[in-house]
């Protein structure tokens, strides 16, 4: 579809942009129209909605008639790469889809996907051992590239795309260097390597492989220079040391030894900050597949037919029926069966869209997960759904790989996740998915329930049964009714329990059918209760006893401390009861210490709970709720921010609890817990019991400053509100104060400054009537930020300075110190330097006193700003670099940013060299935060490399 009169079009973007049509170069039109294409073309075979390209092209300039401009560009594209198409036919090539635009390409017509290509072959290579073959290879992809990338393409989004662009072949470049050195070839790099480090002064890699050459070339003398310059620039720069490799090199010099690594025969990687990565390892993400699959031959040869008729890869597989019916072991089984065929790789994702308590999986998660797998470092994944979604189609062009994408529930999350040909994809879904196979072709494989003959042989199979009781199986298939779950569940009581005989587990579960309630999911009936039941008791006690308390648990899964403190025992039980119900089947193990249940037998365990008794059920939950409480004060205790002076008080404290000795710990714990707390705290918050509504608002509360480190403002917001609800029903001076408080700071967050300043105000009234001072001083001080961002200086000046006496009065030095701070910014913004240094010294002094390393950093990022703007330069710097050191120390990404950020600016300001590698550093940390940030730091990376190309 590429071709008009026979002749292919080839697309170039590395270099000036340009499309040729055999030896003839396509006129593409004026400047935006061009712009336009780059758009298109770096989200190739995929729609690019229409806002997208009014975004990329003119930003926040946009005119009224973008959008008709677009479609006139659209049009002008058309007639350029297809001028024999007749007037009123379809468009082969760029062909409108929904509210945007789908330009189809084959990979072989874009030179950015040769590129790719052959960095890829070249890691090939390297991974048998044919090193000199993997440089050639590099040297001939190095070739393709022409110039700066979408060279005549003006924009910030062309600026943006350049950088990263930009960063890719620097990447290249270094790889094809270590290459070069494991030949032994490093003397003729030498000149090259340091024309790469003048330019790049603050690679640290850069400086490594210029060491290693020199010490090829004998030259360990000017090697050691090299590490002592490196040092010096990574100090005075970035304000951090050398790395290890960098440091171990130095040794191995200083020491006499070969410097050089043993020979790798691992694959290549090629680490890099740009959009396009390469693979570094082949992903076998495909769990274990199931040791026999049984009555399902039919459908594994429809699967293999359908392979079979797309010889040439795109085919999407939808594998539908009802819950518990075996979707998932029919694609796995597949899947594993066709790997070969496949040898790119297999990618795995279990999306959740069933999951009761877990909201599924979005497409932006989703790829995020796997572009990290295919080597993209966090800090490089673009931030919308959009972009991560070219970047992934781009990692995987080319590549026949098998994506599985487990328990779907609708089409249109899917549409981003999908690869180009020549993978396969294999949805698994309660639904059929229609959209699907709509808009991508998808093809259905429809489960049902297994026959008599077949599920006979499932029981035979898994429980070790012989022909003499076949009878009897006969008669547990039918009450298993040919579900696959509950035939699993059946057998597996049969298996652990060789005396067991089958005609005995028959005259149990035909002893209770039709008195025990039915799951009550989908069209299952009480005869998959009956066979949970039959297998539960063939359970010892505690896990029998815990399948019913884990019905109360309100989140996606557990660990052994919490179901310890449920049950009241000891961690070491609780593990091992774990453990009896994983090999049971009626749990499974996810991340390591973590325990999770099946859709259908999470049900069954919360009609267990139900069946407890109301003294019995009140306790656990009461336990379950307060294990959360003070395992999440605990971590947030450790959090290098200070916090208010709530006391965290559950009445039962449980007996032992994760190992948590740092910062460090504390972020892991809350990181892994979150969605556990959160439910805990949704659930208390339901009004079934009056006590638990202090759950309810104080598990918000300790993770609000989780989730301030953490950028995460949208989930902050919303418990906080859930927060404020429970505070309003519980009529407590201290919650509602502490809510409402949270509440103005979130909605800050998203400069909602009205609804923010109402929620202060009333934060403040509440804490004068309660005569409390400290939480006085925090509001006024805070009421005061408000004021500022909203220009009312004199009136945010009044408030903290009362701020300041109410806090010293209290003697609360943390409010002071932050009172000090406030003025230091709006001293600032009305141009009273001395004023805003003298305040912003002091207040660091305090944040010292206090320990208060967060506070302590932000306060260096401002007072390096005040420094700045009144010329001290020099002094700005110190400030700046001791600001990020600071944050490093405590352990916040977030304030790690800012600093960065900050640093960043003092260069600019100063022409110093750095400026761009402070903003690159910034931008990962803020985009891995998604924090908004990412956005100002990006722009500000695209108006220096503006500035520069047209200097």
């Amino acid at each position: 579809m590429e071709y008009d009169g026979g002749e292919p079009l080839r697309f170039e973007v590395l270099g000036l942009l340009r499309v040729r049509r055999g030896e003839r170069e396509v006129d593409l039109g004026a400047a935006k129209q061009r712009a336009v294409l780059a758009v298109l073309l770096l989200g190739r075979n995929t729609p690019v909605s229409r806002n997208h390209i009014i975004d990329a092209v003119w930003g926040d300039a946009a005119p009224s008639s973008a959008v008709n401009l677009v479609q006139t560009y659209v049009a002008g594209l058309r007639r350029a790469l297809e001028p024999s198409r007749a007037r009123r036919a379809p468009a082969e090539l760029l062909t409108s889809v929904g509210d945007g635009y789908l330009l189809r390409l084959d990979p072989a017509a874009v030179d950015l996907d040769a590129f790719e290509r052959g960095v890829v072959a070249a890691g090939r290579l390297r991974s048998t051992g044919d090193l000199e073959s993997a440089a050639r290879t590099l040297d001939d992809v190095l070739a393709l590239w022409r110039g700066e990338p979408l060279g005549g393409v003006a924009g910030l989004f062309a600026e943006v795309e350049r950088g990263r662009l930009a960063e890719r072949r620097l990447a290249v470049l270094e790889e094809r260097a270590e290459l070069l050195l494991l030949i032994g070839r490093g003397a003729e790099l030498v000149q090259d390597l340091a024309a790469l480090v003048g330019e790049h002064p603050l690679r640290e890699r850069g400086h490594g492989l210029l060491m290693r050459a020199l010490c090829q070339a004998g030259r360990q003398a000017e090697a050691l220079g090299v590490y002592r310059e490196a040092r010096r620039v990574l100090i005075e720069e970035l304000g951090v040391e050398p790395g290890p490799e960098l440091r171990r090199l130095q040794q191995a010099v200083l020491s006499g030894e070969n410097p050089e690594p043993e020979r790798p025969t691992r694959p290549i990687t090629i680490p890099a900050a740009a959009p396009e990565p390469v693979l570094q390892t082949i992903p076998a993400q495909l769990p274990r597949a199931p040791v026999a699959l049984i009555g399902r031959d039919a459908e594994v040869e429809r699967l293999d037919g359908l392979l079979a008729s797309y010889p040439s890869g795109g085919l999407v597989l939808v594998v539908t029926g009802p819950a518990g019916v075996g979707k998932t072991a029919l694609a796995l089984h597949w899947a594993h069966r066709v790997r070969e065929e496949f040898p790119d790789g297999q990618l795995y994702i279990d999306l959740h869209g069933y999951d009761p308590n877990q909201e599924p999986l979005g497409a932006g998660e989703v790829l995020n997960r796997f572009l990290r797998t295919l080597g993209v470092p966090s800090g490089d994944i673009p931030v919308t759904v959009e972009e991560r979604s070219a970047l992934f189609r781009t990692l995987v062009a080319d590549r026949r790989m098998v994506v599985m994408l487990d328990n779907a529930r609708g089409s249109t999350e899917l549409m981003p996740l999908l690869p180009g040909s020549p993978s396969c994809v294999v949805v698994t879904s309660r639904r059929r998915l229609v959209g699907l196979v709509a808009h991508a072709d998808a093809r259905l494989v429809e489960l049902d329930m297994l026959d008599t003959d077949a599920a006979v042989e499932v029981l035979g199979r898994v429980a070790g049964r012989d022909a003499t009781e076949v009878g009897a199986l006969r008669r547990l298939a039918v009450l298993c009714d040919g579900l696959p779950l509950a035939l699993r569940i059946a057998a597996a009581r049969l298996a652990v329990s060789p005396s067991l005989r089958v005609a005995e587990l028959v005259a149990e579960l035909d002893d209770e059918h039709g008195r025990l309630a039915a799951l009550g999911l989908e069209d299952e009936d009480s005869t998959v209760r009956a066979a949970l039941d039959a297998s539960r008791r063939a359970l010892s006690p505690l896990p029998a006893r815990l399948l019913a308390l884990l019905g109360l648990h309100p989140g996606t899964d557990v660990t052994a401390y919490v179901v310890a403190a449920m049950a009241r025992v000891r961690v070491s039980e609780a593990q091992r009861a774990l453990d009896a119900l994983t090999a049971a089947n009626l749990l499974s193990v996810g991340e390591p210490g973590r325990y999770g249940a099946h859709d259908l037998v999470r049900v069954y365990t919360r009609t267990l709970a139900g069946e407890l008794a109301p003294e019995v059920r009140h306790e656990a939950t009461s336990r379950m709720l307060d294990f959360y409480l003070h395992c999440a004060d605990l971590a947030d205790g450790l959090l290098p921010v200070g916090r208010g002076s709530v006391r965290v008080a559950p009445e039962l404290v449980p007996q032992e609890v994760p190992r948590l000795t740092g910062a460090g710990d504390a972020t892991a714990w809350l990181d892994a817990e979150q969605g556990n707390l959160i439910a805990a705290a949704e659930f208390a918050g339901d009004g079934v019991e009056r006590a638990w509504l202090v759950h309810a608002w104080q598990l918000p509360y300790t993770l609000s400053r989780f989730f301030w480190l953490r950028a995460d403002r949208s989930t902050w917001l919303r418990t906080t509100e859930a927060a404020m609800r429970a505070a309003t029903s519980l009529g407590d001076p201290e919650a509602r104060f502490v809510t409402l408080f949270n509440l103005g700071v979130a909605f800050s967050q998203f400069q909602r400054w009205d609804e923010a300043l109402v929620r202060l105000r009333e934060a403040l009234e509440v804490a004068r009537s309660s005569g409390d001072v400290n939480a006085q001083a925090r509001a006024l001080t805070t009421v005061g930020d408000m004021l500022q961002t909203l220009g009312r200086m004199d009136e945010a000046e009044t408030f903290y300075r009362e701020a300041l006496e109410v806090s010293r009065a209290a003697g609360s030095r943390w409010a002071e110190a932050t009172a000090h701070h406030n003025l230091g910014p709006l001293y600032l913004a009305m141009r009273r330097y001395e004023d805003a240094k003298t305040w912003l010294r002091e207040a660091v002094r305090i944040y010292q006193e206090v320990g208060e390393q967060c506070g302590e950093s932000v306060c260096h990022t401002d007072l390096a700003a005040v420094l700045l703007e009144s010329g001290e330069l020099s002094e700005a710097v110190a400030s700046a670099r001791t600001a990020l050191s600071v944050a490093s120390a405590a352990v916040s990404p977030y304030h790690q940013a800012l600093a960065h950020d900050r640093l960043a600016m003092v260069f600019d300001r100063q022409g110093m060299a750095g400026a761009v590698a402070h903003w690159q550093r910034a931008l990962a940390l803020f985009t891995e935060l998604n924090a908004p940030e990412a956005d100002q730091v990006r722009a500000r990376l695209a108006r220096v490399r503006s500035a520069s190309s047209v200097g």
